[in-house]
């Protein structure tokens, strides 16, 4: 999966919904074209990474900006630690 733009309130069903049709699929998210990423596609994004690990399948996400690294650590996480589901 490979979104753009802002991941933001505005992106959350759209992102939701790739995760329901990748729903037991190995799920690779590459974040090189997103220039904004919001608390509640933080959370969406976890919520996918912890339905990965309970179907025995692997989330993980690629090509972070340094601007998307920021802001994800700005709310506790890493790439690595959201792609595990730790919360």
């Amino acid at each position: 999966m490979s979104p753009s733009g802002k991941l933001d309130v505005t992106a959350v069903s759209s992102l939701h919904a790739d995760f329901v049709a990748h729903s037991g699929k190995d799920i690779v998210l590459d974040l090189g074209a997103v220039t904004q990423f919001g608390a509640l596609c933080l959370q969406t994004c976890l919520a996918a990474a912890q339905a990965a690990k309970r179907s025995e399948t692997t989330f993980e996400i690629v090509n972070a900006t340094d601007p998307v690294l920021a802001q994800i650590g700005a709310m506790g996480f890493t790439p690595e630690t959201l792609a595990e589901g730790c919360t």
